[in-house]
């Protein structure tokens, strides 16, 4: 099955920052959207280990332009997916719709999701 978890939530929260910037980003840049975002503070030398980390697991590169940016190497609905596939494999042995129907259960689906995800059921055929 490979690794399951590859990111801890440290490191998943400092990459989701990456992901959802369009451009390279700054250590600074990553600590302001962990604390607007995710109500996170750590000390850059905190973020820094982070980034060390995501480093050495391939899932950004950086380069200097007087500071340090970040780009990602590994993309955001790839890994996803990964995550996705392990759950419904490893929690819900493999059934889609085991693991669509946890979904139900842990939150209330109003209308107009319930008719988005009809229409994607319908699409499907």
């Amino acid at each position: 099955m490979g690794k399951v978890f590859e990111l801890s939530d440290c490191e998943l929260m400092t990459m989701k920052c990456i992901w959802d910037s369009d451009h390279p980003v700054t250590c600074a840049e990553i600590m302001e959207k962990l604390k607007r975002d995710y109500g996170l503070e750590y000390k850059d030398t905190t973020v820094y280990t982070f980034l060390k980390k995501l480093k050495e697991k391939g899932f950004v590169d950086s380069f200097r332009k007087g500071i340090t940016f970040f780009i990602p190497l590994r993309d955001e609905a790839s890994y996803r997916n990964e995550q996705m596939k392990f759950t419904r494999d490893f929690w819900f042995n493999g059934s889609v719709s085991s693991l669509v129907s946890n979904l139900f259960q842990i939150k209330e689906v109003d209308k107009k999701e319930l008719d988005e995800i009809k229409k994607l059921i319908d699409d499907m055929d």
